[in-house]
């Protein structure tokens, strides 16, 4: 099975580095790529041409796609055409993105495709058993998942690290 960090977002809310920005001295993309790496055979990084963190996305990552910047949902379901199903899919900005919510959604998904909540909402993590988006279903993680967005949420997942 495959899986894909989409890290080319335009970074309106915090800066457009955030993929490559460090929490607890490792930048965040390569801690989603740890977590994601125990569940599936390959990581795939789907970023924009001429993103301001391509240069080091392509150092780090031998598979990198390039989407067209559209939006996120519809980069996600360029990555899901380019790379087909089942696919796990991360966005690039959950440093601390436990292991046990990935296994939850990937045991718990019985639809098309399924989406991770914390009690937040939406976390940016899915799973493409198909691509019938009108079979879809969330599955809720009890806790909260950091996902940086902002200044505030990178200084807090940083303090984390201490």
């Amino acid at each position: 099975m495959k899986g894909a960090i989409m890290a080319g977002g335009r970074g309106t809310r915090f800066t457009p580095l955030k993929p490559i920005l460090k929490v607890c001295d490792e930048p965040m993309i390569l801690r989603v790529h740890k977590v994601l790496s125990d569940f599936v055979d390959e990581v795939t990084v789907a970023t924009v041409r001429g993103h301001p963190a391509e240069k080091i996305l392509r150092e780090i990552f031998p598979r990198i796609i390039y989407t067209s910047g559209k939006g996120y949902e519809h980069d996600v379901l360029e990555v899901v055409r380019e790379l087909g199903v089942p696919l796990l899919i991360s966005s690039a900005d959950l440093p601390f993105l436990p292991k046990e919510a990935v296994r939850l959604l990937m045991d718990s998904c019985s639809a098309s495709v399924c989406t991770l909540e914390d009690e937040l909402g939406f976390v940016g993590v899915s799973f493409w058993r198909g691509t019938n988006l009108g079979d879809y279903m969330s599955v809720s993680f009890p806790g909260t998942i950091i996902n940086v967005n902002t200044v505030e949420d990178y200084d807090k997942a940083n303090k984390k690290c201490k």
